[in-house]
């Protein structure tokens, strides 16, 4: 009989084969084509688009009729939409990074990337004009680029910076949206669907692995700016090349916290009801106003996408700007 591996070395085993596989994804980084040139980092073809598949026509179902219904412990991102609450667990969103929907007042694309930890609502229409996008299996940054149909234009599934083709220079409009947990979310809305691809709604065991381990993404950059721990996840509002960071450590235990971007007052809450950061520009009158979006990432990623990042009672770091989307060919 073969024994077992004890938990603390399989858990060591795993950590190492992970190690392993890094290593390759780095080397691959360094060496697989080069699509462009934007803001001085390079667009990297990494795999065939057919590998990484993309949904165009989601299907939804309720909790008890779920093909593998969410655990209680899952993550979603999730809207109420002219239709009702509407959640794509954040676990299959692992496995389909780019989800294209819409309800019949608007049309939008779920994007993940599990590299840098971002899951985003981006508007899908660019100039009066709805496009559909599709997983383009590059990377930009460490972060998955996403492809349009329409134009051929790459995106940034993090920020929704047009980076290379015809709409570069576009950024696509973020919605916002809830970050909450499956038990929060089904407490609340029982009539909720959730996107249902018949395929595993938990976090694949590679991510969670990559989660803890210490590998900032795979092109083997680093960050130097130690406001936050590497791996640790912030949630982020921005506004161009400028953002705004907190740990949701932070946010909860405080329950508000004050900041500014590009001058303008805003305030970034913690809605225990829901579970989920929110955040609102401020009205004349020191009111809470427009509803912006919130976006989580790995605190590595963030001084990678954004020249200007203020974080709550640490030092804004100021990076010499890039020009948006100054763009050379391969």
């Amino acid at each position: 009989m073969t024994a077992r591996p004890r938990p603390g070395r399989r858990a060591a085993l795993l950590l190492a084969a992970a190690a392993g596989a890094a290593a390759c994804y780095t080397s691959q980084y360094r060496t697989k084509p080069r699509v462009a040139v934007v803001d001085g980092d390079p667009i990297v073809q990494m795999s065939e688009p057919s590998r990484f598949p993309s949904i165009f026509d989601p299907k939804f179902s309720n909790q008890a009729g779920h093909s593998y219904p969410p655990p209680s412990s899952a993550r979603l991102i999730a809207l109420i939409t002219r239709e009702g609450p509407r959640a794509y667990p954040v676990g299959l969103l692992d496995r389909f990074e780019v989800v294209n929907d819409g309800d019949g007042t608007g049309e939008w694309v779920v994007a993940r990337c599990p590299i840098v930890g971002t899951v985003a609502i981006f508007d899908r229409r660019v100039d009066g004009r709805t496009l559909t996008f599709e997983n383009s299996a590059a990377l930009w940054r460490d972060t998955s680029v996403m492809k349009d149909r329409e134009t051929g234009t790459l995106w940034s599934a993090a920020t929704g910076q047009g980076l290379y083709g015809p709409l570069a220079g576009h950024r696509l409009a973020l919605k916002p949206a809830f970050l909450s947990a499956m038990e929060v979310w089904s407490r609340d809305y029982p009539a909720s669907v959730y996107l249902d691809a018949g395929s595993s709604t938990s976090a694949p065991l590679t991510m969670k692995i990559y989660g803890a381990s210490p590998w900032q993404g795979v092109s083997g950059a680093t960050t130097e700016d130690r406001r936050y721990k590497p791996k640790s996840e912030v949630f982020t509002v921005a506004d161009g090349k400028e953002a705004f960071a907190v740990s949701g450590a932070e946010l909860k235990a405080r329950g508000r916290i004050e900041g500014s971007l590009r001058n303008r007052p805003l305030v970034l809450t913690w809605d225990a009801h829901r579970d989920s950061p929110r955040a609102f520009l401020r009205g004349p009158a020191g009111e809470d106003g427009e509803e912006i979006a919130v976006v989580p990432m790995y605190w590595f990623a963030v001084p990678r996408h954004f020249s200007i990042v203020h974080t709550p009672d640490r030092s804004s770091a100021v990076r010499p700007g890039e020009g948006d989307a100054a763009v050379t060919p391969r």
